[in-house]
């Protein structure tokens, strides 16, 4: 499973357009989580989050705690073991102020920069009053405690740190920083084993329910774009992606989903 969840994996960092056939740029922003580092977004009009509308709460709590006592957030999710307090503990250990950051930097700068914007922000994960989501995460829950996959969680931590390093050598780097390399490695192994259990057909469903909302947050920003964009230009939804994610996001775009109603974040 990991095996071919890793083929076609890319950490580069650079923009990727996709035109809707309907009109307007779906602008991807490839990013490590926990690693302050991105190119240019150029101009964009909305901004659309792989979140739920409860993550930014989080972040503004995450923001004002780091603020009193710097690294407070990092030692307690290295505290906590596990794939995800392993893979903070190898940041950490890269010493760099940009890597095993709280919040996770890029997605909480990108919700910052569109609100004293004024730009509109949707969320792409549901809220768990939607009941067919609900419907799939908890099958992937019932996946995750099947005996097989139980048996096979054993030792993933180790195995999280070798899909990173071969991540990290079989990809090329953004010029000579390799730090952030490294840290992005990181990042898409520990999403790579988190996700493991889940079947093909699990990974499609979420995908092509991201893809759906994606293209229905761009159909809302054509339809209502309050006054503040140019008709004679395409506008442009800017969505911040986990690099590890991408290829997986743009093959369910492709597939042209029906755009799904979307409700854009109340001021």
């Amino acid at each position: 499973m990991i095996r071919n969840m890793s083929s076609g994996i890319s950490l580069d960092w650079a923009c990727t357009d996709w035109s809707d056939p309907e009109g307007g740029i779906i602008r991807i922003l490839p990013f490590a989580p926990l690693v302050k580092f991105s190119e240019s977004t150029q101009e964009w009009d909305g901004l659309a989050l792989m979140v739920s509308s409860e993550d930014p709460l989080l972040w503004i709590d995450q923001d004002k705690e780091e603020k009193k006592s710097p690294n407070i957030v990092r030692d307690a999710m290295i505290a906590q073991m596990g794939h995800s307090g392993k893979m903070v503990k190898e940041m950490s250990l890269l010493d760099r102020k940009t890597i095993g950051c709280f919040p996770d930097p890029i997605p909480f700068s990108m919700y910052k920069k569109a609100k004293d914007g004024g730009k509109p922000i949707w969320f792409l994960e549901p809220d768990l009053d939607d009941d067919k989501w609900v419907e799939i995460t908890l099958q992937g829950v019932e996946e995750r405690t099947r005996f097989r996959n139980l048996v096979r969680s054993i030792g993933s931590v180790r195995r999280m740190m070798r899909i990173a390093k071969s991540i990290a050598t079989e990809t090329v780097p953004t010029g000579d920083d390799a730090d952030h390399h490294i840290a992005a490695s990181l990042s898409a192994a520990w999403w790579m084993v988190e996700s493991a259990h889940l079947s093909d057909d699990l990974h499609h469903k979420i995908n092509h329910r991201i893809a759906s909302r994606i293209r229905g947050a761009l159909s809302s920003l054509r339809n209502h774009p309050n006054g503040q964009i140019d008709d004679e230009e395409a506008v442009v939804l800017l969505v911040p992606v986990p690099q590890v994610r991408i290829r997986r996001v743009l093959e369910a775009l492709k597939d042209l989903p029906d755009a799904e109603k979307m409700k854009k974040e109340e001021e």
